[in-house]
């Protein structure tokens, strides 16, 4: 429901949760844009005191792949930026599998420099792409427990007559290398 505004009194409270990108800074002033497109402009005390930021870190702090999960799970409704590993594509570990082949230029490689091809191609095959991301999520998973994520640099928009945001991906928490939270930065150990 809209809030009326000719029905606002002085006993009236009211609420607020929005996303913004920065579009442009004058002197002390911000013009800012949310999900919906609409501009707003603030103040350097308004960004300062109320406002939590995507990518400034002030400090790092290593802790145990748990705990930065469980930080990322109860952090819902927050800005965030999170660097994760994106499922592994079969097609990438063919391609990574067909570069072993132990042949380079016509060259056949040491065993050594084979071993070390090996390692590398599949290290980087099974752990899947890393990829990193700026946005929220609300808490809901999907049937395999990961996370819908709003990636707010992606195209798109929130759909309200679906209620569907084409810039939800998806985080498989267990993927998690790190996430800024409130100005600081935890990685996993």
């Amino acid at each position: 429901m809209a809030v009326d505004f000719k029905s606002l009194t002085t006993k009236t409270k009211l609420s607020e949760t929005q996303f913004y990108s920065v579009e442009k800074i004058v002197g002390n002033k911000v013009q800012l844009k949310n999900d919906t497109g609409e501009p707003v402009v603030v103040d350097k005390e308004y960004v300062e005191k109320l406002l939590v930021t995507s990518d400034q870190v002030a400090e790092t702090k290593k802790m145990s792949r748990t705990d930065v999960i469980n930080l990322f799970l109860t952090s819902s409704n927050v800005i965030c930026t999170v660097n994760f590993n994106k499922k592994v594509d079969e097609k990438e570990v063919l391609k990574q599998m067909n570069a072993l082949y132990p042949n380079k230029g016509g060259k056949i490689l040491s065993q050594t420099e084979f071993e070390k091809s090996i390692k590398k191609n599949l290290t980087e095959a099974l752990e899947g792409q890393e990829r990193t991301m700026v946005g929220r999520h609300y808490g809901r998973t999907d049937e395999f427990g990961r996370i819908k994520f709003i990636d707010m640099e992606a195209d798109g928009k929130y759909d309200e007559t679906k209620e569907t945001d084409s810039r939800q991906r998806l985080v498989d928490p267990r993927t998690i290398n790190w996430i800024i939270l409130r100005g600081v930065k935890y990685e996993v150990k």
